[in-house]
Formats: structure tokens, C-alpha cells, sequence
């Protein structure tokens, strides 16, 4: 999909301490740039990965990538690394977790939005690199963006990720999850990046909204979703990933009995 980006990997080629950044719009590079404002965070290794329901300019992102390196080094110039970038997406996985069961998961529950499952699925894609390096993935999720909600960032949702991950053996940093303001966001990332802007779009964004752009969500019923379903899900996948399972078929048994 970006065609500079690697598509290899190997654990030997960057320092064990080397913690993994989830690359995408500018709030994964806001939270990049938080995290090494921490003096024991040296070394990122930024990685892009992709829904089945993303389009447009892919290579945008590596333009992005760019930035970030030339402002890292203004900043910090030899004392933190940002490794070249990877891409990484598994279509199968995302698939699975966030159209396979849609409205059968809809029916039990009364809830479902695939934003979610998506956001769940960006974070666990980087658990087999995490796992290989520090155990550490850095997502740029935040709670509230200028008062508006989306609810694959509501705290609940968040608390969900965080666990899941936990469980796997991993650690879901999230160093800009309290903050608000854009402009703050744009203070961190050093450029001038509308939000929105510069990174692929999705055919399925503001599906959870009603016409005047209100999210639309019960919280109970999100509740349940989010810890009968989308938490064992979760788990089943990571375990999947972490242990290199090759047998997909025995996987999604798993998981279409939930």
C-alpha cells in the first residue's frame, strides 16, 4: 500500500528496548512525539497498518513519516531513533473481528459499531512485533476530541484495548489519551496537519453518528459488547498472533462461538 515502506521484519535489526508506534493520522504522531518526551523511551519503530475499508493515498503517510523524522532530529537530534517504517495489516484478522458476525453481534447485543473492533485490531496487529522487542506499542488514542465523542475512543473503549493487550503480555501506551485541545496535538507534532487530513479514509467513517453528527451509543449495551465479546475476542486473536498460529480455520471456530 505505501510503497517505500519495508514489509520485512526481524527483531535483530533494532535495539531490544526499541518500543512499537502505531503510524496513522496525526494523532499517532502526536502520541510519538508525548512518548519520547520520556528519556527511557530511545528508540520507535513506527508501524503502518490497514482496514479492509480504507482508500485513497496510501503514500501520503510516508510523506508524514518524513516530518516526523526531520522533526525528531530538530528536537532531539542523535539521542532518539525513529527506525524506517513498516507496513503490516491482516485482512483476514480484520475481517474476522469486524464483519464476519456483524449482524448476529448486533442482534445479541444492540450495539455495534465496527470503528471498535478496528481500533482493537490496529493494536493487536503490533503485538508480534511488541513482543519481540520491549513488549510496548504507543497509540495515539484520545478520549475526546474538542468535545466531540467517537466511540471507539470512549474511556470504556480504551480501558478494553488496554486490557486486552495487558492479557496478551503487552503494554497499550496511550501518553495523549487525556488531551483535548487540536491545537495541543498540532504543538506535538511540530507541522501544520488539520485533522482529518493527510491519511486514507474509510467508507464506513461516522456510521455510529445520527444527522447532526451526535454519536449515537447506550452505554450499558456497550458495556456488554465490549466485555462478553469484544474483550474474549480480543484475547483469542492476540494469542493467535503472539504464538504464530497458522491454522486461521481453528481461530475463527473460536471465536464465531462467542
Amino acid at each position: 500500500m505505501i510503497s517505500k515502506a519495508g514489509k520485512e521484519f526481524s527483531a535483530s535489526n533494532y535495539h531490544s528496548e526499541t518500543v512499537i508506534g502505531e503510524f496513522s493520522g496525526r494523532d499517532s504522531v502526536a502520541a510519538i512525539m508525548k512518548a519520547f518526551e520520556d528519556a527511557s523511551i530511545r528508540y520507535i519503530l513506527p508501524i503502518a497498518t490497514f482496514a479492509g475499508t480504507e482508500y485513497g493515498d496510501f503514500d501520503v503517510l510516508y510523506g508524514n513519516y518524513e516530518k516526523l523524522l526531520k522533526i525528531v532530529h530538530m528536537r532531539y537530534g542523535d539521542e532518539k531513533t525513529v527506525y524506517p517504517l513498516l507496513e503490516y495489516s491482516n485482512m483476514d484478522i480484520w475481517g474476522l473481528m469486524n464483519g464476519r458476525q456483524m449482524v448476529r453481534v448486533v442482534e445479541k447485543y444492540g450495539f455495534m459499531s465496527p470503528c471498535i473492533g478496528c481500533h482493537l485490531y490496529f493494536h493487536l496487529t503490533k503485538l508480534p512485533f511488541a513482543m519481540a522487542l520491549s513488549g510496548r506499542i504507543i497509540s495515539g488514542e484520545r478520549e475526546s476530541h474538542d468535545g466531540r465523542i467517537k466511540v471507539n475512543q470512549l474511556g470504556q473503549s480504551l480501558d478494553s484495548y488496554q486490557k486486552v493487550i495487558d492479557q496478551c503480555g503487552g503494554e497499550l501506551m496511550m501518553p495523549i489519551r487525556n488531551l483535548e485541545n487540536g491545537d495541543a496535538v498540532e504543538e506535538l507534532i511540530g507541522w501544520d496537519w488539520q485533522e482529518g487530513k493527510d491519511h486514507p479514509k474509510c467508507v464506513l467513517s461516522g456510521n455510529y453518528r445520527d444527522a447532526s453528527g451526535q454519536a449515537i451509543f447506550d452505554e450499558e449495551k456497550l458495556a456488554a459488547y465490549l466485555q462478553d465479546y469484544l474483550e474474549p475476542f480480543g484475547l483469542a486473536v492476540g494469542r493467535y498472533l503472539t504464538e504464530k498460529g497458522d491454522d486461521f480455520s481453528a481461530l475463527r471456530e473460536e471465536v464465531l462461538k462467542l
